[in-house]
């Protein structure tokens, strides 16, 4: 049972006091975190097989930043009830989830920086609650149901990152009442486990229904159409033709391109080639000597400005940063050699 991530924010880990608790095969964690100008909050962590339960609420006099260490793929159910969350680069794009809003997110990504926001029309209040799972743990959930696996099925045959909904969807009255049964939980001991093993699969089944009506579903044919234009985009990032000419090309229009492309990926065309075309630089950077230069020619960009610009917008460094950080890495007594 252990946790998904590690709070690396001195301003989080240097100002909370932690108290654990045992309850059966159930390790309950509860963080008191007070922070500058009167900002404190109470998290409270179940740690169950396959899964862990997350609550933070509190009051925020202004926006919280936490750079976050992530220990292995997960998972995420997030649930957003007062103030907002946004990282830059949550499943390689950019995630905003405001107030009354649901989401699912997987992810790998071994760091990620957040900010929570307060709500500043209930006095600075935030409350959200997370459920991350393993993958595995979440496939073997999600194969139950067939609609659930409709749904899933693609993203979780290539294991890669993804935000279900680009703008998230809204919370039920029905998940907000599970949660607040978790969340009020009245036993200990193995019946305890049991409450929370509960709750936890009526906020799972809960939320997937919810997230099936905000999906307006593709038939099967549209659904290989869409992807096999993805698998296009994949080789042809570098050089992809205008949205008209794929659409031609794959016989059908541009407006349902767009629209259907859109509601499975989560993303525009050009984000889907723009996001491709980052992640491919950053692995060959991190892979191979190629020159800057060529790395930015390589996956489509012309103008070695704008190919930096980007790629530290998405990664919070630059190109020529990261690879000077991945040449220490591999010579860590590098500086004894000037001295």
């Amino acid at each position: 049972m252990d946790p998904f991530f590690e709070f690396l924010s001195a301003e989080i880990n240097d100002n909370c006091q932690t108290e654990l608790q045992q309850h059966a095969s159930v390790l309950q964690a509860e963080t008191t975190w007070r922070g500058q100008q009167g900002s404190s909050a109470i998290i409270t962590d179940y740690f169950l097989d396959g899964y862990q339960l997350s609550s933070m609420t509190g009051q925020l006099h202004q926006p919280l930043q936490a750079e976050l260490e992530v220990l292995g793929p997960w998972v995420g159910m997030l649930f957003q009830f007062t103030g907002g969350v946004d990282s830059r680069s949550c499943a390689n794009r950019p995630l905003h989830l405001g107030e009354g809003r649901q989401n699912i997110v997987g992810d790998q990504t071994t760091r990620n920086h957040y900010t929570f926001r307060p709500q500043q029309s209930t006095g600075q209040q935030f409350h959200m609650f997370t459920v991350h799972l393993k993958p595995e743990f979440f496939r073997d959930l999600v194969v139950s149901n067939a609609e659930w696996l409709r749904m899933h099925e693609r993203r979780l045959s290539r294991n890669e990152p993804f935000v279900l909904v680009p703008d998230g969807a809204p919370a039920s009255a029905a998940t907000r009442a599970i949660i607040q049964q978790i969340a009020e939980c009245p036993y200990s001991g193995a019946l305890k486990k049991m409450f929370l093993e509960a709750r936890f699969l009526d906020l799972f089944v809960e939320q997937h229904e919810q997230m099936a009506k905000t999906i307006t579903r593709l038939s099967t044919p549209e659904r290989d159409l869409f992807y096999a234009i993805r698998d296009f985009l994949d080789c042809h990032y570098a050089e992809p033709p205008s949205l008209l000419q794929l659409a031609r090309q794959f016989g059908t229009n541009d407006f349902k391109l767009k629209k259907g492309f859109k509601q499975l990926f989560g993303t525009t065309v050009f984000g889907y080639v723009a996001e491709r075309r980052l992640t491919v630089a950053q692995q060959l950077i991190a892979l191979t000597e190629q020159p800057l230069q060529e790395v930015a020619e390589s996956v489509g960009f012309t103008n070695p400005a704008h190919f930096a610009t980007a790629f530290k917008r998405k990664f919070g460094v630059a190109p020529s940063q990261m690879r000077r950080s991945r040449h220490l890495a591999e010579q860590p007594d590098s500086w004894l050699k000037l001295a």
